[in-house]
């Protein structure tokens, strides 16, 4: 039986947020916006289809950006995925989500929508934009009723990381299926993540009891650890 063999494609620069630890932008450099031609939309899909062809490997792509669903070609792409039968994720953002569009999606073969939450209200709105917070939990519920699995993802950094367990009572609340978190790692222009390890490990021991106790309860959210 073949395996998956996951490609993460980053399709655009193009985002309507400008997220303080977005290594897109962090290095302050004032770029221009980049995005993918159709053509090399195409070209990069057919290869990996060729790699997992020669390795014996069944095709999966995590399509991100940006924001993935303002590249102008975003449908015409998902129409590629399903014409020839090929599962994927969405990284994104919430802002363009609503029931038509999420089924849409569902329709195309998504089948998880990938969203992050980065510290409560106040927090997180800081590091993204205000009003993220909030329309990131709502719209958890979009992703579901369309029948796609909802993931929230937190990056922890010094900033937020007395604020995980918070996050996560939050995102269970809201129903998101999936919930994960990594270690922020710096750009070049940033030395420390300002967590000492030891910090870091409490952290650890503290999610575990908690993901622990959901699930003891009967808890539907899955906690990748």
């Amino acid at each position: 039986m073949k395996q998956y063999f996951s490609f993460q494609w980053h399709i655009t620069d193009e985002c309507d947020q400008r997220c303080k630890h977005c290594y897109i932008f962090s290095e302050d450099v004032c770029k221009k916006l980049d995005a993918m031609s159709w053509k090399q939309m195409q070209d990069t899909f057919y290869n990996c289809l060729d790699f997992c062809e020669v390795y014996h490997r069944l095709p999966y792509f995590y399509i991100t950006g940006g924001d993935p669903i303002l590249h102008p070609d975003f449908w015409k792409l998902l129409g590629l995925m399903k014409e020839h039968g090929i599962p994927f994720t969405i990284l994104g953002n919430p802002f363009h989500l609503t029931d038509d569009v999420c089924r849409r999606l569902k329709e195309y073969g998504c089948q998880k929508y990938q969203l992050s939450i980065d510290g409560m209200r106040e927090t997180h709105d800081w590091f993204r934009k205000p009003g993220s917070f909030d329309i990131t939990l709502e719209k958890i519920g979009c992703i579901n009723r369309a029948g796609i699995r909802s993931v929230i993802v937190t990056t922890v950094s010094g900033t937020n990381i007395d604020e995980v367990p918070d996050i996560i009572d939050a995102v269970v609340a809201a129903g998101v299926n999936v919930f994960a978190f990594a270690r922020y790692c710096p750009t070049s222009e940033e030395k420390d993540t300002g967590i000492e390890p030891l910090r870091y490990r409490k952290l650890l021991a503290d999610c575990d009891r908690k993901f622990k106790a959901y699930e003891a309860a009967g808890c539907q959210t899955c906690f990748n650890k």
